[in-house]
Parts: C-alpha cells; sequence; structure tokens
C-alpha cells in the first residue's frame, strides 16, 4: 500500500512538472514570436522599428505618426501570429499598410527602416531572416 502511494505521488509529481512546462512554452510560442524572445524581445524590435520609421523621410512622410504608430502595433501583431497567438482581425502590418496606398519610396522606406532596426538590434541570422521572410510577403502586394 505503501508503494502504491508513493508511485502515485510521483506519477502526480511528474505530471504537474510536463504540465507547468508546456506552460512556459506556451507562453513564449514559436515561430518568430519565439525567435525574439517572446513579448520582451519582440517590444523591442518594434520599439525600434517605429523609432527607424520616424527618422525616414519616405516613410515618415506616407505614414504619419498616426500610421506609424499602426505600423508598429502591426508587426507587433503579425509577430505574435507567428507564436500562434490570435490577432484581431485587421490588425496586423500586411492590413495596416493595406489601405494606407503608399508608393514604392514608402515601402521601400519601411522596409529599410525595419532592416535597419535588425541590425541595430544585432538579431541573429536566423532571427534576421525571419523578420526579412515576414517582411517580403507583406511587401508585395503594397506599392502601386
Amino acid at each position: 500500500m505503501l508503494k502504491n502511494r508513493a508511485v502515485s505521488s510521483l506519477l502526480l509529481g511528474v505530471l504537474f512538472f510536463l504540465s507547468s512546462c508546456s506552460g512556459a512554452t506556451k507562453n513564449l510560442g514559436a515561430g518568430l514570436w519565439g525567435a525574439l524572445g517572446g513579448g520582451h524581445g519582440v517590444s523591442q524590435l518594434v520599439n525600434g522599428f517605429a523609432s527607424n520609421l520616424s527618422k525616414d523621410a519616405a516613410a515618415s512622410k506616407a505614414l504619419g505618426a498616426e500610421g506609424i504608430e499602426g505600423a508598429k502595433n502591426g508587426l507587433y501583431n503579425s509577430i505574435a501570429k507567428t507564436g500562434g497567438f490570435g490577432i484581431e482581425k485587421g490588425s496586423d502590418l500586411n492590413s495596416v499598410l493595406k489601405g494606407m496606398k503608399l508608393d514604392a519610396g514608402a515601402v521601400n522606406g519601411i522596409g529599410q527602416s525595419l532592416d535597419a532596426t535588425v541590425r541595430e538590434q544585432g538579431l541573429h541570422a536566423e532571427q534576421a531572416t525571419a523578420v526579412s521572410a515576414l517582411w517580403n510577403e507583406i511587401s508585395k502586394g503594397l506599392a502601386k
């Protein structure tokens, strides 16, 4: 009887440990979200992105202050989506920028701002490649 109780206790401990580990993994997520270290790393990236957007003449002129804030939040949501998080429809970067009728110079400025942010933040090659792939997918249909 004592042996059964010990085994049961051990099993419960293992199950508790495994469930707590899976919760931590869910909080971090997968994809680019996880690669950047979750919310903190993504926030650093999008804040740097917004700062660089405001410094780029073409992007800043096309977006304005409100558009820069929208792009910042849109990038955050796009990255969150890669981590498996549900986001509000129309709140990702593609949706935010698509309605702005951006010219090629503005789209190029946004891309350059994102590239500059990646360099400034010293992202690893895999992280930089993932950010680039995300932007390349978004930018395809933007410039008219």
